[in-house]
């Protein structure tokens, strides 16, 4: 089962974020589900830590909420005085960050806390060996650059044959290009993973991988 992880004990979860949500709006659990579409014991299995989803099902649960992607990932609203602040920078320590462990990849998203963002930069670490522990391949809109920090990775896409890049070595490319990422080295393997939705949405969310759970 997939699970959300933090390493930083003060860290807002998933489901810390979307009880605090459902309760401002004293909503019940029925209510929430249908609103977003989840079952009840989804949603209860996601508050209480048991169960995550993965960025293209956190968008599509930000969406059927109205609220930015970012939201997600606090305790509390958004003020929204800083939704267009300028000169806004986000830090990030060893640890920090908003982590999702979901079969053939764990994302930690980098700069999570900052809403509207033009790109999304992620560390993936990836657990695929095989093209073939995808269920299909993900689109998303806009474009997509990878540069590899560990081990060796095999990009797959339903246009070219299968990339092989090593450490040092990077690809961009259009994301609406069905593509994967498999672990191609011995050891483990990780990547940066850039991506944007350009002229989609205004918070730069990207969709990376199908939810392997279901509902």
């Amino acid at each position: 089962m997939a699970t959300a992880a933090k390493r930083n004990p003060a860290r807002t979860t998933l489901g810390s974020a979307l009880r605090s949500i459902r309760r401002e709006r004293e909503w019940s659990l029925a209510e929430m589900a249908a609103k977003t579409g989840l079952s009840t014991s989804s949603l209860s299995k996601i508050e209480n830590g048991q169960r995550s989803l993965t960025y293209d099902k956190l968008v599509e649960l930000a969406e059927s909420l109205s609220v930015d992607i970012s939201r997600l990932f606090s305790a509390g609203p958004v003020p929204s005085g800083l939704a267009h602040f300028a000169g806004r920078r986000s830090v990030q320590r060893e640890g920090d960050g908003f982590e999702i462990q979901a079969g053939v990849y764990t994302y930690s998203y980098l700069a999570y806390d900052l809403m509207r963002k033009r790109f999304t930069p992620v560390l993936m670490d990836i657990h695929a060996r095989s093209i073939d522990e995808f269920d299909e391949l993900v689109r998303h809109e806009g474009d997509e650059f990878a540069y590899v920090l560990e081990g060796e990775v095999e990009v797959h896409t339903e246009i070219y044959a299968p990339l092989r890049l090593k450490v040092g070595e990077s690809v961009f490319f259009d994301s609406k290009v069905g593509h994967a990422y498999v672990n191609a080295g011995d050891g483990p393997a990780r990547i940066l993973c850039i991506g944007s939705e350009a002229g989609v949405r205004g918070d730069g969310v990207i969709q990376f991988a199908q939810d392997h759970l279901g509902e």
